[in-house]
């Protein structure tokens, strides 16, 4: 369940963020304070604009809808769109729909949510998943059409899906008893892959649908990510296999600087098939970019510390990292479970300095070529990770995310090179 209450009101009336203030010097990391309660963001009255007091019509996809409009977001008949209202008010048959979000956060509220704050930090986006989101057309996330390295995964649109106030992203296999097979997807052209310098690359033949949320702009840097998801029960009923895998797969949240060979710049919170007791993670920073994963330069963890009894990442948990200029913090379900300031000479786990540019916000399902996270045979298709929610607060005196955009973004945030599939029109500076 997220943290929200249910009110009376209702309709959607979203309220974009706001231009941030000048850059200051980044404060210290402040940890894992002891939330507080955070101004209410009540769903704001439907205005009927001549539209019917019963479920209304389905007209123009939109981000503000009544309670009476249909399912998938779409505006009830006689709505203005153009005017923030949208026709109908409740009806028998009325989809649901998001509340208004507190003054300044961009994204999708459940209607009456309140949400923690934290010191030093506040909140700027919050996605609910409380309608369908129009991955098109909506300012803040879209979709990936890529194909992650090493992988048999081809991102597509149709594999992320919204049910029940939740975010599914479902993986397919053309042939689901033959996991590894990868002639069951055509190669393509990707836009969220390109090959350098170019705008777009090939991606070869592969085996599984799979999809990838993820926001448009490379504009969001120092502050506090919070997820609440699980990962895929990757093969029913044999949970427990030899070795500990129950399947071979990543389900994340994470945020990567597109594209990467410019600048990779990652920090990720990732969920794995092979380890469903225990949490991972990675810190990469290689300012002169990479085509193939920097491993030499990434500081990798598996965890276990802080975890609540009898975890099991099948199970839906609460992560979260800060980032600051100088340090990263991981916790899950409020505990901490890293801390990464950066390299330390002669070990290992500490090979990265600390990301220092911006990025985009990433959520996705992913498979392997071979047992790296998992023994990937025992894979039984269809099967999905699903997000209850998602919010992001930026830390106090950051520049990111700038608004409005993409106007305010530099030409080095905003390439050509960075666009995420065919439907963006008119993408990079």
């Amino acid at each position: 369940m997220k943290l929200s209450a249910s009110a009376s009101a209702i309709g959607l009336s979203v309220a974009y963020l706001a231009a941030m203030a000048a850059c200051s010097s980044a404060p210290p990391d402040s940890g894992n304070p002891t939330p507080q309660a955070g101004a209410p963001g009540a769903g704001a009255a439907a205005v009927a604009g001549g539209g019917s007091t019963s479920a209304g019509a389905a007209g123009t996809p939109a981000t503000n809808a009544g309670a009476g409009g249909a399912a998938m977001g779409m505006a009830g008949a006689g709505g203005s769109v153009a005017g923030g209202t949208a026709g109908g008010a409740a009806g028998a048959a009325g989809a649901a729909t998001a509340g208004q979000c507190p003054t300044g956060v961009e994204g999708h509220c459940d209607p009456g949510a309140t949400y923690p704050t934290y010191p030093g930090y506040t909140l700027a986006l919050v996605e609910d998943f409380p309608a369908p989101i129009d991955l098109d057309t909506d300012p803040v996330f879209t979709w990936s059409d890529g194909s992650p390295e090493q992988s048999q995964t081809r991102f597509r649109k149709e594999q992320i899906q919204f049910a029940n106030g939740h975010m599914i992203i479902k993986a397919e296999s053309p042939k689901p008893a033959d996991t590894f097979n990868t002639n069951g997807i055509d190669g393509y052209t990707s836009y969220a892959e390109p090959k350098k310098p170019g705008t777009t690359g090939m991606v070869g033949k592969t085996g599984v649908w799979s999809g990838e949320f993820r926001s448009k702009y490379n504009n969001y840097r120092y502050g506090r990510y919070e997820v609440k998801f699980k990962a895929p029960v990757a093969n029913p009923g044999m949970q427990t296999v030899p070795g500990g895998a129950a399947g071979g797969f990543l389900s994340t949240m994470f945020v990567f600087r597109s594209p990467k060979w410019t600048t990779w710049n990652e920090i990720d919170i990732e969920l794995e098939g092979k380890i469903p007791t225990t949490v991972a993670g990675n810190m990469i920073l290689v300012p002169t970019g990479s085509e193939t994963y920097p491993g030499g330069s990434a500081s990798n963890f598996e965890s276990a510390q802080g975890l609540p009894a009898g975890y099991n990442n099948t199970q839906e948990h609460v992560y979260a990292f800060t980032w600051t200029a100088t340090e990263v913090h991981w916790y899950v379900d409020g505990a901490e479970t890293r801390v990464d300031k950066g390299k330390v000479p002669g070990m290992m786990m500490y090979k990265s300095d600390v990301p220092n540019v911006s990025a985009k916000i990433m959520m996705n399902l992913w498979f392997f070529n071979g047992d790296a996270f998992g023994i990937g045979a025992n894979n039984k298709f269809p099967m999905q990770s699903e997000y209850d929610y998602f919010r992001f607060y930026k830390l106090n005196g950051e520049t990111y995310p700038c608004s409005p955009t993409p106007a305010c973004l530099s030409a080095a945030d905003y390439p050509k090179t960075a666009q995420n599939n065919p439907t963006e029109q008119n993408y990079g500076k």
